[in-house]
């Protein structure tokens, strides 16, 4: 296990390139959370949609999201992010695993 003393700083290039990851991820957790929250609850039924397609669409988010986040963790493991980052992910991997049940739940009774 290498010591904090011990890790190489990381370069500018893979500075900017986790920048843009983490920056890529929040835009997408901004708009994965508007969609789930306001759009699909509310717009689909106006639209005369059932719950159905609103549980089947927030449940390939969540997976996207699930597979976004496992990503990022390879990606970013070798820069100074790695610990606050995984600390972060396992929080947000917990609440989706949480919201997946639910769909599943629901699309699957029985």
């Amino acid at each position: 296990m290498l010591k904090r003393s011990e890790l190489a700083a990381p370069s500018p290039t893979i500075q900017k390139r986790s920048d843009r990851l983490t920056g890529g991820y929040l835009i997408f957790v901004a708009v994965r959370c508007t969609l789930q929250y306001v759009v699909l609850p509310f717009l689909l039924p106006f639209l005369g949609f059932s719950g159905v397609w609103s549980a089947g669409i927030a449940a390939a988010i969540d997976v996207l999201a699930l597979g976004m986040i496992i990503y990022n963790i390879f990606n970013l493991w070798n820069t100074s992010w790695r610990w606050r980052y995984l600390a972060l992910s396992v929080v947000m991997i917990t609440i989706l695993v949480i919201f997946l049940y639910q769909d599943f739940k629901y699309l699957f009774p029985g």
